[in-house]
């Protein structure tokens, strides 16, 4: 899976304000450089993309949207906090239209689940993992992950 088509999935999220949003709203978070430099000058509030744009224009790019996916790199708090918030509401999403919220599950309730598996994968759990379980120092599982 590539950039591309974890855009494509982040696309279809709802818009509204993310808690990532709200925190750079307060003031928290990168404030300037790197994303935000192509914006106003004040760097106003008013003229900073949303956290879901942030994502879309940055890993959809023509540069990295057939590449793919890794945040080894990602230095954006709040961007991180977005992609945080988006499993984060895919969980609350699961349980809520399965009516599991509020009831007793353990660590497997969602093994084998779809959204889940794509969630993962989007993630290269199981690619960061395999890299773990071979590698023979943090040196080398670092520099493995970076070429996912």
């Amino acid at each position: 899976m590539n950039n591309r088509k974890v855009c494509e999935y982040i696309s279809k999220i709802s818009e509204r304000e993310y808690l990532a949003d709200l925190c750079v709203k307060q003031g928290y978070g990168q404030s300037c450089g790197g994303y935000l430099t192509s914006y106003s000058k004040d760097n106003s509030i008013l003229t900073r993309p949303s956290e879901k744009m942030h994502f879309l224009n940055y890993y959809g790019n023509e540069k990295n949207a057939e590449r793919n996916p890794t945040y080894y790199y990602l230095r954006c708090p709040q961007l991180l906090l977005f992609i945080a918030e988006i499993a984060y509401n895919i969980l609350k999403k699961y349980e809520d239209e399965n009516m599991l919220r509020s009831t007793e599950k353990n660590g497997n309730y969602i093994w084998g689940k779809q959204e889940f598996r794509d969630f993962k994968a989007q993630l290269q759990i199981n690619a960061v993992a395999k890299i773990i379980r071979v590698s023979m120092t943090w040196d080398e599982v670092k520099a493995e992950v970076a070429n996912l």
